[in-house]
């Protein structure tokens, strides 16, 4: 580069791009209460009644007198003044909190900082998640490419649309291939840029059934059962309208997606045949023993099953009524109007139709706002369960589990493809597949493997996360708001508790998940598809939450996870099975966290591992040795006053048996032979209290077990003189009874 050229470039710094703000003090003497992030700036710090309220570019933060509050401003979804002096502010996640002050003045000051402070972006670089990548790019500018790695998601995620395709094991040479006509996202803006479809349909035929579903959202698969090839696709409702149209190309490939699970599904039979076939048969989820001989032995007996396509289930999320209402406008579903009760489609050979049910964006909102308004009422309410009941939110957990089991079937065990939708397939189409791979496939139930379920189902294929949690740019309208995804991680919830050993990842994972989907601190959920997110460059200029939700991370590690719990869950779906998430929709509930999370939207400053969490009573410790820990000389602070004490008895053994071992003269109470003479163990003064106890115990229980055999044989002798037995057999059997005891 010339000279000239050299001296135009000039390096602009994060304080730059994102300046820090001053701070506005209402007291001289107050300082900001927490430990500022990256890139943030606290642009107010003053007092409330009996609390200390700061507020940054990031987070409002209230530290009561026994307790901390840090709530990101993405998180909270509204700010209202009751009661003169109460701000009450409504969170996105079910949690409400209230703040008092002194004065009606300094309320609606904070009213009003609030309520501008969380105002959906007018452009997304007013997220703080771009502020807080810039400046610690700046900070570890030395280490500027370890850090870009360590913001950045593992590799599986990166690559995610290859591996899967390789480990689901696609028969890409006779069955199906992968189309580019999404390139650059020209076909379709909220799907991906590569989809899977059955081999022989071109690329035209796509754009024709394009043009026949809502928003372009085509039938494209997403999972092959690596058993038995049946597959999950997904696409937008028919645009049938009333006029009852159709589409031959858009007939032509549903039904291609069952002739091409066949014709894979085939091909896997000669692999098993030809001894190249890498399926596991260990858990039992594949042939059963008669096919599998069968396919081994009879090539021809193989190729005739599989030949015959299955029937294809299309799987319609809402009601047969909402179904028909959308012909309105413009929309519509696979069977005509005339077979109310049929779910038999007559334009869509081979097909069989099931309507599910499940509610609407606004029905679920309306569900959530009730369970919310249960959760913070205070007292609480003496008719609990009926008013949870009447909120309909585990009504409809319960729906979206079935629908989920319902494909589960369909794939594991009656070996058909399925193919889900519901009006335009971003919302509760998102909800059932994700489930039913969730149950179908023991790798989603990793962490790293959840990591991927999540990018592929919920952000490659467009739910619209910056309008349903309201961090979109210019995102006001509220009727598009609706917590779908919360609702999805719910379910997920459900699954832990019935299966505590099939997940690599613990509930903090989910309720961390919760969280930073509305915190915007990453960028991993900001915009409504992945084609706005690189119009954005979102993943060059943000970090993401994997980065904190990673494997590695101890802190989400469930525990009782084993590799070889149950390949394929099926789940109870009934209501009276599904129990209210505490750890999110309760306040002061969550499973704690590591305090060193910088991340963690709800962090305690200055606390450490070992601080108890607020509000809560410390466990009772468990200790090996109990003549220890009953010691007086013991400190027992960890113990809590409601324990048994145990000191006064184990005081007594020691006071007698010490007694007891001083009787004899010339004898060392420690002394080998005399602790061997006496049956103790010669192990110190704490072991001969632990022996002389356990053979006290012996001692009374053979003298118990005495008394009884007295009495027993008395009333032996009494009742069997007449039955002719005699004196030695009573003593023989008392005998018997004798040595068992001491054995």
């Amino acid at each position: 580069q010339d000279e000239e050229t050299q001296h135009s470039l000039e390096c602009i710094q994060a304080n730059q791009i994102f300046p820090r703000k001053q701070l506005i003090r209402e007291d001289e003497n107050l300082q900001v209460p927490f430990i500022e992030l990256h890139g943030e700036s606290t642009e107010y710090v003053g007092r409330a009644e009996d609390a200390i309220i700061a507020l940054s570019n990031y987070r409002l933060h209230i530290k009561f007198k026994e307790s901390v509050v840090n709530v990101p401003l993405q998180l909270i979804e509204s700010v209202e003044c009751r009661d003169i002096f109460q701000l009450h502010l409504t969170c996105k996640d079910c949690k409400v909190l209230r703040c008092q002050f002194s004065t009606f003045e300094q309320c609606q000051d904070w009213l009003k900082r609030l309520n501008n402070a969380i105002r959906p972006p007018s452009k997304i670089e007013d997220l703080f998640s771009f502020a807080y990548h810039a400046w610690c790019m700046e900070v570890y500018a030395s280490e500027k490419e370890q850090h870009g790695d360590l913001c950045r998601p593992g590799e599986h995620v990166t690559s995610r649309f290859k591996n899967e395709v390789e480990r689901m094991g696609f028969d890409m040479n006779n069955a199906w291939r992968i189309s580019n006509i999404n390139e650059k996202y020209k076909l379709c803006g909220s799907y991906p840029q590569e989809i899977i479809v059955p081999a022989w349909i071109t690329d035209k035929e796509l754009e024709s059934v394009a043009s026949f579903r809502s928003w372009k959202r085509i039938p494209a698969v997403v999972y092959r059962h690596q058993s038995n090839g049946a597959v999950i696709s997904r696409c937008g409702q028919p645009e049938v309208s009333w006029w009852g149209w159709r589409n031959a190309d858009d007939e032509h490939l549903v039904q291609s997606v069952a002739k091409a699970c066949a014709s894979d599904s085939r091909s896997n039979s000669n692999k098993l045949m030809n001894g190249n076939c890498s399926r596991d048969f260990s858990n039992g989820g594949d042939l059963s023993d008669v096919e599998f001989d069968s396919s081994i032995s009879n090539a021809s007996g193989a190729e005739s099953l599989a030949i015959q396509p299955q029937k294809l289930l299309i799987l319609d999320a809402r009601s047969y009524a909402a179904a028909v209402a959308n012909r309105a406008k413009g929309g519509g579903c696979e069977c005509p109007v005339s077979s109310l009760f049929l779910t038999i489609s007559l334009h869509y050979p081979n097909c069989e139709v099931v309507f599910m049910g499940m509610a609407n964006i606004h029905s679920i909102r309306k569900s959530f706002q009730s369970l919310r308004l249960l959760c913070t009422q205070m007292p609480d309410p003496g008719n609990w369960l009926s008013a949870l009941e009447s909120t309909k939110w585990l009504q409809h957990l319960s729906v979206l589990l079935k629908s989920a089991l319902l494909v589960v079937h369909a794939v594991d065990r009656d070996q058909r493809p399925v193919l889900v939708h519901c009006s335009d397939g971003w919302d509760r189409t998102p909800q059932i597949v994700a489930l039913a791979k969730l149950l179908l496939d023991p790798y989603y139930r990793t962490t790293e493997g959840f990591q991927v379920l999540v990018e592929t189902e919920w952000l490659d294929f467009g739910h619209k996360f910056a309008d349903r949690c309201g961090h979109g740019e210019n995102s006001d309208d509220l009727n598009e708001r609706c917590p779908v995804f919360l609702q999805w991680l719910d379910c997920v919830h459900q699954l832990q508790r019935q299966f505590p050993c099939s997940f690599e990842f613990n509930e903090a994972f989910l309720v961390k998940l919760v969280q930073h989907t509305y915190s915007c601190l990453f960028g991993t959920f900001l915009c409504n598809n992945a084609k706005e997110r690189g119009e954005k460059h979102t993943q060059e200029r943000t970090c993401s939450v994997w980065s904190l939700l990673r494997a590695a991370n101890k802190a989400f590690k469930n525990l009782l996870y084993s590799s070889q719990s149950e390949s394929v869950l099926y789940p109870v779906c009934h209501v009276r099975n599904l129990m209210l998430w505490s750890a999110v929709y309760l306040p002061c509930s969550s499973p704690s966290t590591p305090a060193d999370d910088t991340c963690a939207p709800y962090p305690v400053p200055g606390s450490s591992p070992e601080d108890q969490p607020l509000g809560r009573l410390p466990k009772t410790r468990s200790f090996d040795n109990l003549t220890t820990a009953c010691d007086s000389s013991v400190p027992t602070t960890n113990r809590r006053s409601s324990d048994p004490s145990l000191n006064e008895k184990w005081q007594e053994h020691r006071r007698s048996l010490e007694l007891s071992s001083l009787g004899s003269a010339g004898d060392d109470p420690f002394d080998g032979d005399s602790l061997s003479k006496q049956g103790r163990a010669p192990v110190g003064a704490e072991l001969s209290v632990a022996a002389g106890v356990a053979e006290g115990q012996m001692e009374n229980i053979l003298q118990e077990a005495t008394k009884d055999d007295v009495g027993l044989e008395e009333h032996l002798r009494g009742s069997l003189e007449t039955a002719g037995k005699g004196d030695d057999e009573i003593a023989l059997d008392k005998e018997k009874r004798t040595e068992n005891l001491r054995g």
